[in-house]
């Protein structure tokens, strides 16, 4: 069996990513590999379904980064506690445009495998939509295991 030593695994909190965790984790301890658990906050993502309001009225686009970056790191939280002791784990919060953002996390990493959803929850929600493991696919340079 391969074993893989860096999983990169990107999580939003979706069921997909749910189980893309676990199966990642199933292969972390087959073959004692370490995960990495990222989070990528897409404020641009979430800023262009308000097009009718205006950027200069700071409050409401402050609040929506604001709770956005909390639902994140809230996502990190429960994606960490689902890790067995055992199992080494670490937390990435990242901002930007997921793709992108997980294809440098993972060079920059050394990943030999990436771990994904094949959809996320949406720009409002979550951020991993079936274009950015489309994106991952297409560009990675390590296998990406795409997860149903």
């Amino acid at each position: 069996m391969i074993s893989y030593k860096k999983i990169l695994v990107p999580y939003d909190g979706s069921e997909h990513a749910k189980k893309a965790l676990s199966q990642a984790i199933d292969l972390a301890e087959a073959g004692g590999g370490e995960l990495y658990i990222a989070s990528v906050c897409n404020i641009v993502s979430v800023m262009s379904n308000f097009d009718q309001v205006s950027i200069a009225e700071g409050c409401l686009t402050t609040q929506l980064s604001q709770d956005l970056e909390k639902q994140c790191r809230a996502d990190l939280a429960e994606a960490e506690a689902m890790v067995p002791e055992g199992v080494k784990a670490e937390s990435r919060f990242e901002v930007g445009s997921p793709g992108p953002v997980l294809l440098q996390l993972a060079d920059e990493i050394g990943c030999d495998l990436v771990v994904m959803g094949s959809r996320g929850l949406g720009p409002l929600k979550g951020i991993f939509m079936g274009s950015v493991s489309s994106y991952m696919v297409s560009r990675a340079k390590c296998p990406v295991l795409i997860v149903k």
